[in-house]
């Protein structure tokens, strides 16, 4: 088994560390709180910091599948985020009518 030793920290855990309590906690925080606009954008950028926790974590632990892992989340996170910014606006689909909207007529 590969992987770092019980007790040995290098650089890339000590980033992690880092990165774990003063970049994804504000971005969590964010997404948490204030208006549906901000809080996407929380959403996003804890995504974002969350694919690159997985990448540093990888190099620290010495464990290729937490790289595979946030290749897999930096392809469909903006995906989901792009998803809740479709109901947040409120968009209908081309050729479809909001079921909101009042009809015409």
């Amino acid at each position: 088994m590969t992987g770092v030793p019980a007790g040995e920290w290098n650089g890339w855990l000590i980033a992690f560390g880092v990165l774990l309590v003063c970049g994804l906690a504000p971005a969590l925080l964010a997404a948490c709180r204030g208006t549906p606009p901000a809080r996407l954008a929380g959403l996003s950028l804890s995504g974002t910091l969350v694919t690159v926790l997985l990448l540093v974590a990888s190099r620290g632990f010495g464990r290729a599948a937490y790289g595979d892992l946030a290749l897999v989340l930096a392809v469909l996170g903006p995906v989901g985020v792009l998803v809740f910014a479709r109901f947040l606006g409120g968009a209908a689909a081309p050729g479809r009518s909001r079921p909101d909207a009042a009809e015409e007529g």
